[in-house]
């Protein structure tokens, strides 16, 4: 090899041990990139499977509000039969 060569060589490999760091940076970016894109989508899922369960919850307290004053409601007439059979007694 002649001197031109071993010079080049050496140039190629400074270049080469330049470039290590900000190509191992941009692979890491890479990585924490697409990490949290998976994790954005998760979240996603998980809003999307908390507001079925809130709008379930929603429903259940309805028909729960609509069973009490239904089982108000008979209370009383159970309530008022009872007092118009005893003055018929």
């Amino acid at each position: 090899m002649d001197w031109v060569a071993l010079k080049m060589e050496a140039d190629i490999t400074t270049l080469v041990s330049l470039l290590a760091a900000p190509l191992a940076a941009g692979a890491a970016y890479g990585g924490v990139k697409v990490g949290l894109n998976g994790v954005r989508r998760s979240i996603t899922q998980i809003e999307r499977i908390v507001n079925r369960l809130d709008q379930k919850v929603d429903s259940h307290g309805e028909r729960l509000a609509s069973v009490e004053t239904e089982t108000a409601n008979l209370k009383e007439r159970i309530t008022d039969a009872g007092t118009r059979c005893s003055k018929i007694r």
